[in-house]
C-alpha cells in the first residue's frame, strides 16, 4: 500500500516550518515498511497540474492531508481533486479542525473518505494496513448512507516509541531559503482550560512528555540538515521543571550550539528556569497573555494574573531571553474601553506583542457556550477564521471597534518618529520586515526557478539567473544575487550546465 500526504498551503504569508503531524504519520508508516511519499505545496505553487503529476507518477492508494480551520476549504479542495484525478483512491483528512466537525465535514465534503479524529499516527497506520474501518478507532466514514464514527482512540502513552519525524521527505532546501526554524516536539497535554483553546481537548489534560535524551538526539539530528534554529512545539515546556532542566543540561552536556524557542505560560517560569534555558541556547519565548484586563482573563479561566505577566516579562528580559506576547481581541466581556486597557497594558510590558482577533474555532468552549459568555458569533465561513478579523460580537465590543483599533496599531507600527506615542519603534521596524514577503518566498511560491529554466549562458550563471529573476518578481537585481549567491554557498540552491544553458533547481 503507498500513502501520499500532502502538506496543503495556508491563507497567509507567515514564515513556515514542517508539520509535525504529517511528518510523524509519514515516519509511523516507514517505520512499518510502507511506501510513503509528501507533495509539500506549503512552501511551492499549489497547482493541479502539480497534484495530477504526483498521482500519476506515484499512484497512491491513500491519500492524506491536515488541516486547520482556516485552510479547511484549502484542503478539502485538494482532496476534491484528487478524487477527479483517481475515483479509486482513499481519502483521508486529518487535523484539529476536522477532529470536532467530523460528522458535517462528510456531509458536506462527499469527495472525502474518512475523518481522522485526533492523534492521527497509528490510525493512518491501521487504515494503511488494511483493518476494516468500522474496527478503526477514531475515525469518522460512510456506510450505507449513513456517517459512522467509531470509538475514541486511546492517546499515545508512550510517546518515545514513536519515529523520528520523516522530515528528509520534504523538501528541506526551500524551507533553509526561507530561513525556517525546525519545529521539534517534546511532549504533547494541557492541564488548563482555556475557553479560546482546543489543546486540552486534542492532546489530552494529562503532560505526556518524551525522554530529554530522544528530543535532543533528534536535535542532534536536525542539525545534521542544515538547521540552526529549532522550536519547541509543547504548549507547555516550562510547566514541568524536571523535564526542562534535564532537556537543557542534554543540550549542554553534548556541547550543542544552536539557539531555540519556546511557548511559556507567565506563571510556570522563574529567575533560575530562565537562567538555565538561556544558557542552553534558548533566544525567544512566546507568552500568551491574552487580555491586559483582569477580569477578562478570570473569565476565559486563562488562571494568570496581570503581575505575573509583568514578572514574567521582566525575568526573561533580565536573563536576556527575547519576548513575544500575544492578545485576544473581542474575547467574552469586551468593551471599546477593555480594548483600550489591553493595548496600554501591552505597550507597558517591556516586550514585542502581537494583537490577534478571537476565532471561536470548532471544539472550544468559547464557541459550543457562546450565548453563555455574552458572545455573539457572526459568521461559520472558516476562510474568515484567521484571527486577523472580528467573526464576533459582544455586548460592548463591536467588529467595527476592534477594526478600528486595529488600524491604529498597524498604521503605528508603520511610523517611527520620535513623537508616536505608545509604540515601540523597535517593535515597529521587526514589524515591517515581518510583513515584507521575503525574497525567497516570493520564488517558491511561484515556482519562479522552475518557471524560468534552462537560461541561456551570457555573464555567469549567477549573473544570468539575477537578472532573469529581476524581470518576474520586485526586488533589486543586485539583492537577489546576493541572495541567490549565498544560497549556493551553502548548497540550498544548485545548477547544472548543459549545451551553454543552465538548469537551477533547489538542492
Amino acid at each position: 500500500m503507498k500513502t501520499l500526504l500532502i502538506n496543503p498551503p495556508y491563507p497567509l504569508s507567515e514564515v513556515p516550518i514542517i508539520p509535525m503531524g504529517i511528518a510523524y504519520i509519514a515516519g509511523v508508516l516507514e517505520q512499518n515498511g510502507y511506501e510513503v511519499q509528501v507533495l509539500d505545496l506549503l512552501v511551492s505553487r499549489e497547482s493541479k497540474d502539480k497534484i495530477k503529476r504526483k498521482l500519476e507518477e506515484f499512484q497512491p492508494d491513500f491519500v492524506g492531508t491536515t488541516c486547520v480551520t482556516v485552510n479547511y476549504h484549502i484542503a478539502s479542495d485538494i482532496l476534491k481533486y484528487c478524487k477527479q484525478v483517481d475515483k479509486d483512491v482513499v481519502t483521508i483528512i486529518g487535523g484539529p479542525h476536522v477532529s470536532f466537525t467530523a460528522a458535517e465535514t462528510l456531509c458536506e465534503a462527499p469527495w472525502i473518505d474518512i475523518v481522522a479524529v485526533g492523534e492521527g499516527e497509528f490510525t493512518m497506520l491501521d487504515l494503511v494496513k488494511g483493518k476494516k474501518f468500522e474496527h478503526t478507532p477514531g475515525i469518522a466514514f460512510r456506510a450505507n448512507g449513513t456517517i459512522e464514527q467509531t470509538v475514541q482512540r486511546p492517546l499515545i502513552q508512550n510517546l518515545d516509541e514513536l519515529p523520528l519525524p520523516a522530515r528528509h521527505l520534504f523538501p528541506l532546501s526551500r524551507y533553509h531559503a526561507l530561513d525556517a526554524a525546525c519545529s521539534l516536539m517534546a511532549g504533547r497535554g494541557c492541564p488548563f482550560s482555556c475557553i479560546f483553546c482546543v489543546g486540552s481537548r486534542m492532546g489530552g489534560r494529562r503532560m505526556r512528555y518524551r525522554d530529554p535524551r530522544l528530543v535532543v538526539d533528534e536535535i542532534e539530528h536536525c542539525l545534521g540538515y542544515g538547521f540552526t534554529e529549532m522550536h519547541i512545539e509543547n504548549d507547555l515546556l516550562t510547566l514541568n521543571q524536571k523535564h526542562l532542566y534535564a532537556f537543557c543540561d542534554e543540550i549542554m552536556s553534548r556541547g550543542l550550539r544552536f539557539t531555540w524557542s519556546a511557548f511559556a505560560r507567565v506563571d510556570t517560569v522563574n529567575p533560575e528556569m530562565l537562567k538555565k534555558m538561556k544558557e542552553a541556547g534558548c533566544t525567544a519565548l512566546l507568552y500568551g497573555v491574552e487580555s491586559g484586563v483582569q477580569e477578562i482573563l478570570d473569565k476565559i479561566k486563562k488562571k494568570i494574573t496581570l503581575e505575573q505577566a509583568r514578572k514574567a516579562v521582566k525575568m526573561a528580559n533580565e536573563v536576556g531571553i527575547d519576548v513575544q506576547a500575544t492578545f485576544i481581541l473581542g474575547l467574552p466581556g469586551e468593551t471599546k474601553e477593555t480594548l483600550n486597557r489591553t493595548v496600554k497594558f501591552a505597550q507597558e510590558l517591556d516586550a514585542f506583542y502581537g494583537l490577534h482577533v478571537l476565532a471561536p474555532f470548532p471544539g472550544t468552549e468559547v464557541r459550543d457556550k457562546a450565548k453563555e459568555y455574552g458572545l455573539e458569533i457572526l459568521t461559520s465561513d472558516w476562510t474568515k477564521y484567521d484571527a486577523n478579523r472580528p467573526v464576533t460580537r459582544t455586548e460592548g465590543c463591536s467588529p467595527e471597534d476592534i477594526i478600528s483599533l486595529l488600524y491604529r496599531y498597524y498604521m503605528g507600527l508603520r511610523l517611527t518618529h520620535d513623537d508616536l506615542t505608545g509604540v515601540n519603534t523597535g517593535q515597529a521596524e521587526i514589524e515591517k520586515e515581518k510583513r515584507k514577503p521575503p525574497l525567497a518566498w516570493a520564488l517558491l511560491k511561484n515556482d519562479v526557478i522552475e518557471s524560468i529554466c534552462p537560461i541561456k549562458l551570457d555573464k555567469g550563471p549567477l549573473e544570468d539567473l539575477a537578472a532573469k529573476i529581476a524581470q518576474l518578481v520586485a526586488y533589486p537585481q543586485q539583492q537577489i544575487l546576493s541572495s541567490a549567491g549565498s544560497w549556493v554557498d551553502k548548497g540550498i540552491l544548485k545548477y547544472t550546465l548543459k549545451d551553454s544553458h543552465t538548469a537551477w533547481r533547489w538542492g
